[in-house]
């Protein structure tokens, strides 16, 4: 599947509009792609309440919470280097980034 439309996905049964602009210049107007996470974690689990629980839905349930996580933590690095809901860039690397680093500490 691609998007052709990156603010808006439809198709015969699902229609998805995502957030088009910065939220504190044009307010909130779609949803997130965490949002759209959180729907299919909340139909998996469903899934796994009852007889269709498997175990490929608890991978697949498995996997959509690690993509969560992973905005998650994307949206707390933005807002702890202050650019969140800008169009800035966030940095990558956390340490400062004119000192060597090593996992090791050497």
């Amino acid at each position: 599947m691609k998007l052709t439309n990156p603010y808006e996905f439809k198709n015969e049964f699902v229609s998805i509009r995502f957030q088009n602009g910065l939220p504190p210049a044009v307010g909130i107007n779609g949803v997130r792609a965490e949002d759209v996470i959180d729907v299919l974690i909340a139909k998996l689990e469903l899934y796994q309440q009852g007889t269709l629980a498997c175990k490929e839905n608890e991978e697949a349930l498995a996997s959509l919470l690690v993509a969560r996580d992973a905005l998650v933590r994307r949206r707390q690095r933005r807002q702890l280097q202050g650019v969140y809901n800008t169009l800035a860039p966030h940095a990558d690397r956390t340490e400062d980034l004119h000192e060597e680093f090593s996992a090791t500490g050497a």
